[in-house]
C-alpha cells in the first residue's frame, strides 16, 4: 500500500499554461536583485543582466535546461513523512491554566521549548528574531542564536543584517571549535523576497556576506492571494515556480551543485479584514497543484500547512490543520503540523501542542498504511470462525493489534457512559494534564559546555555591549 499520489489535479493543458507562464515570468519580468555582487554571479552564469534597472531575466531554453540538469528527485521511493514542530516566533504564550494571551518572557519561552523537547513527535526551534521581555533589544538576536546553541547545537535562522550576521557567524564558529566541525554545520539562517520578484538591499548583503564566506544562506518567499501575487490561483502559482527558479540559479550561481526543488507558501489575504490566512482550502489548492508540478520536473517539494486562523485550542483549530496536512500528505507523502501555533503565527499554546502531537501520531499511522500478506488476509482465520463468530480472543487478534490499530491519548477512546464516569474529561482537559505532567519531567540538557557557554556571551558583550546571564533550562 502507499500513501503519496500521484494525482493528476491539473490537466495537462493546465499543467502546461502554468509552466509556460512561469517561463514568460523569468524571462520578461525577471528578478529585481538589489545587489551588484549577486548581479554580476547572475550574470555569469547565464542570466541577461541589466545593471542599471537591477533587474535580472532567464531566457526559457536557460530555465529549461537549469531544470533538466538538476538532481531528479525519485517519486516512487519517497517514504512517506509526516512531522511536527514548535517554532517560536513573535507573538503571544497562551497560558493553559488561566488562558489569558501573555507576552513572551524567557521563562515562558523556556518552558514552551520544555515541552517541545519531552513530546513525543514534535521538535522546538527558534526562528526568526521576536522579542523576549527582559532581554535587552540591543543583544536579543544574538542571543536567540545563543539560546539556540545551546539548546539544538545550531544557530536560529533569524538574520537581519551584516552586523548581526558577523556576530552570528562567530557564536557559530565559537561553537564548532569546540563541537569538532566548522561553523557551516552550525548555521541555519534564512532570508527572504520581498515578493513579487524582489531580493532587496538588507537582505541580498545578508546572503552575500555568508556566500563570501562558502555558507549558504536559505531564500524563502511567501506569497498572498490578492497581495503579493495575483488572486488567482493559476497566476500565483507560476509566480511561486518563478521564484523557486530564481533562488535556485542564485544559489548554484555561488554554490555548484545540482539542487532543484518546488517549495509552497501561498495563501489568501482576506479580503474583508486584510488577514494573511493559514486556514483555509486555497492554501491546499496550491500545495496540491504545484505537487504536481514538482513532479513534473522531477523535483522535491514542500508545502507550508497543518496550520490555522482560530485563536484557541477549538474544532476550529483541529479542522484547519487537518484539512491542510491531509491534502499534502496525499499528494506528496509529507507534509508537517505545526504544533502548538494558532492564529496563523501568533499564538503559542501548550494546550494546542499536545493536541497537535496526537494529530500527528495519528497521521504517521496513516501514512503508514497496512500490510497485504496471507497473515493478514486472514482467510484461514475467517473460515475458522465462520458466520455469526468473532475474533476478539483470537490469537491472530492478540498478535496483530498493536500494530494495525492507533491508540488516542489525548482523544476519547469510551462510549459515553464510561467517559462521564471518568470525569467527561475533554481534549482540552486531557492535554493540559499532559502538559503539567511534561513540564515535570526532567531539564532540557545543554549541548554545549560552561566554557564555551562563558565564550558566548563573552562575544555577546563584545559585539554588543550588554553582559547576559547563562540561561539555566528547566
Amino acid at each position: 500500500m502507499r500513501i503519496g499520489g500521484p494525482y493528476q489535479v491539473l490537466a495537462p493543458r493546465e499543467e502546461e499554461a502554468i509552466h509556460r507562464t512561469m517561463l514568460r515570468l523569468c524571462d520578461e519580468v525577471g528578478l529585481l536583485v538589489e545587489s551588484p555582487a549577486i548581479l554580476e554571479r547572475l550574470a555569469a552564469a547565464g542570466a541577461r543582466v541589466d545593471k542599471q534597472a537591477q533587474r535580472a531575466c532567464l531566457a526559457p531554453e536557460f530555465v529549461e535546461r537549469f531544470i533538466s540538469e538538476s538532481d531528479r528527485f525519485d517519486w516512487d521511493a519517497a517514504e512517506p513523512s509526516v512531522v511536527g514542530s514548535a517554532g517560536v516566533y513573535h507573538g503571544h504564550h497562551l497560558d493553559p491554566d488561566t488562558g489569558q494571551y501573555e507576552p513572551w518572557t524567557l521563562p515562558l519561552l523556556l518552558r514552551y521549548l520544555k515541552l517541545a523537547h519531552h513530546l513525543e513527535h514534535t521538535a522546538g526551534f527558534l526562528s526568526v528574531t521576536f522579542g523576549i521581555r527582559g532581554v535587552p533589544s540591543a543583544a536579543l538576536e544574538p542571543f536567540l542564536h545563543y539560546l539556540a546553541l545551546k539548546l539544538y547545537g545550531h544557530s536560529a535562522a533569524g538574520v537581519t543584517d551584516t552586523r548581526q550576521a558577523a556576530t552570528v557567524l562567530d557564536l557559530c564558529e565559537k561553537a564548532a571549535a569546540e563541537l569538532g566541525d566548522d561553523g557551516r554545520r552550525r548555521f541555519r539562517g534564512a532570508v527572504y523576497l520581498v515578493s513579487p520578484l524582489k531580493l532587496g538591499r538588507q537582505e541580498a548583503e545578508v546572503f552575500t556576506f555568508f556566500a563570501e564566506r562558502g555558507i549558504a544562506t536559505g531564500i524563502g518567499h511567501m506569497l498572498s492571494l490578492g497581495g503579493t501575487a495575483p488572486v488567482t490561483l493559476a497566476g500565483a502559482l507560476a509566480l511561486n515556480l518563478a521564484q523557486d527558479v530564481f533562488t535556485h540559479v542564485i544559489h548554484r550561481a555561488y554554490f555548484g551543485g545540482r539542487a532543484f526543488g518546488v517549495g509552497c507558501a501561498v495563501s489568501p489575504l482576506d479580503m474583508r479584514t486584510g488577514m494573511y490566512c493559514y486556514g483555509r482550502p486555497e492554501q491546499h489548492l496550491a500545495n496540491v497543484a504545484l505537487v504536481q508540478m514538482a513532479r513534473r520536473y522531477g523535483a522535491p517539494f514542500w508545502g507550508h500547512c497543518g496550520s490555522c486562523d482560530a485563536k484557541r485550542p477549538s474544532a476550529e483549530a483541529g479542522f484547519q490543520k487537518a484539512l491542510g496536512a491531509i491534502p499534502c500528505l496525499m499528494a506528496s507523502a509529507r507534509t508537517s503540523i505545526a504544533t502548538g501555533l494558532l492564529s496563523v503565527d501568533e499564538v503559542f499554546s501548550p494546550v494546542q501542542m499536545v493536541i497537535d502531537a496526537e494529530m500527528v501520531r495519528a497521521l504517521k499511522r496513516f501514512a503508514r498504511g497496512f500490510e497485504v500478506s496471507d497473515d493478514t488476509l486472514a482467510l484461514d482465520l475467517m473460515r475458522q470462525v465462520g458466520p455469526g463468530g468473532g475474533f476478539l480472543d483470537a490469537e491472530h487478534t492478540a498478535r496483530h493489534f498493536r500494530r494495525e490499530l492507533w491508540e488516542p491519548r489525548v482523544f476519547a477512546r469510551e462510549m459515553l457512559p464510561g467517559w462521564q464516569r471518568h470525569g467527561s474529561k475533554t481534549d482540552v482537559d486531557a492535554a493540559r494534564a499532559v502538559v503539567h505532567d511534561l513540564l515535570r519531567r526532567d531539564p532540557m540538557p545543554s549541548r554545549i559546555s560552561d566554557a564555551l557557554e562563558r565564550r558566548l556571551l563573552a562575544a555577546i558583550r563584545k559585539a554588543t555591549g550588554v553582559t547576559l546571564s547563562a540561561v539555566d533550562l528547566p
